[in-house]
């Protein structure tokens, strides 16, 4: 094994988790609803490398992930044949190392925000089409820097056919089904069993049955399997094929350096301290599908990341 892969293990774990979390908030409310309002693709690859060019400009230096309060955000980008792609998934982690606490907040897809989209005029729409509408990933970054006031010092962006890549490439992810239920033509016997990547799609995806609570309890079970297997000492046996899945659907403006920090910090955080954030809203129909989150729910999570990032409050 080559010295020079080794250090994609790095992104390989954060590309593991991000994969996962990503299809946590991904929206099966109405498929009609998410088709990509353009047929431009953004200019951009998919690749596991820094890309400086979508650094925040809300802050000039980037702060250190071992001592500053760091902020990252995970972009999960459905792309289908003939389709430019959405980001379909859109999850901000600040952590603060001093504290040793972490936030994680999930912004639903469908939430109404104004975008910010470059050159081009911005409008008012969904909040992931800030990626198909404007520049991709820089226009993204920028929308949620705004939408949220915070500097968004580094993302993660994972294409959404790399999920079930991973998970048949580890060989699938062993699962304890609570229930009997059948979804998009998968059927899951209760009890133990190991799905492929399809399959496990579907199992995470599943929202005609049960509550919201099965359905995390779920994509936990999804999350831990992967991580297991993307940490056992086998994974460095499949190297070759691993650092292809990534190089083909992950890029991230994180140094090789930054990625293992960042990291470090994060498994050194305990899980009570780790705390999940919701934005609340209500659906509305005009004539699209939208999720009005109340200026209030907004500055209510802005102050509590900003609070946690140590910036001014308002």
């Amino acid at each position: 094994m080559g010295k020079t892969k080794q250090p994609f293990l790095i992104i390989l774990i954060l590309a593991i988790g991000v994969l996962s979390l990503f299809i946590l908030i991904k929206s099966t409310k109405d498929p009609s609803l998410s088709q990509s309002p353009s047929s431009q693709s953004p200019s951009e690859s998919i690749a596991p490398k820094p890309k400086q060019e979508n650094q925040s400009t809300m802050r000039s230096q980037i702060p250190s992930p071992v001592k500053d309060p760091v902020s990252l955000l995970l972009i999960g980008v459905d792309r289908r044949r003939g389709d430019v792609g959405r980001a379909d998934a859109l999850m901000v982690i600040t952590l603060n190392p001093e504290q040793k606490t972490a936030n994680v907040l999930n912004i639903p897809r469908d939430t109404k925000t104004r975008l910010v989209l470059g050159k081009k005029t911005a409008r008012n729409d969904k909040i992931n089409h800030a990626y198909s509408l404007g520049n991709g990933t820089s226009t993204t970054v920028q929308t949620v820097e705004k939408y949220l006031d915070i500097p968004i010092h580094h993302y993660i962006k994972v294409d959404f056919t790399g999920f079930r890549s991973l998970i048949n490439l580890f060989g699938g992810v062993d699962v304890h089904v609570k229930n009997s239920f059948s979804y998009q033509g998968h059927h899951f016997q209760k009890g133990s069993q190991t799905l492929n990547g399809s399959q496990a799609l579907a199992y995470v995806r599943d929202r005609t049955g049960g509550s919201d609570y099965d359905r995390h309890f779920r994509q936990q079970q999804v999350l831990n399997s992967l991580l297991e297997k993307g940490t056992h000492w086998s994974t460095l046996l499949k190297l070759n094929d691993l650092f292809h899945v990534i190089q083909k659907h992950t890029e991230t403006n994180l140094s090789l350096n930054q990625a293992w920090k960042l990291l470090r910090t994060f498994r050194e955080i305990p899980t009570k301290n780790r705390t999940t954030l919701h934005l609340t809203g209500y659906d509305q129909w005009q004539p699209r599908y939208f999720l009005i989150v109340p200026e209030s729910e907004r500055l209510r999570i802005r102050r509590i990341l900003r609070k946690h990032m140590e910036l001014p409050p308002y």
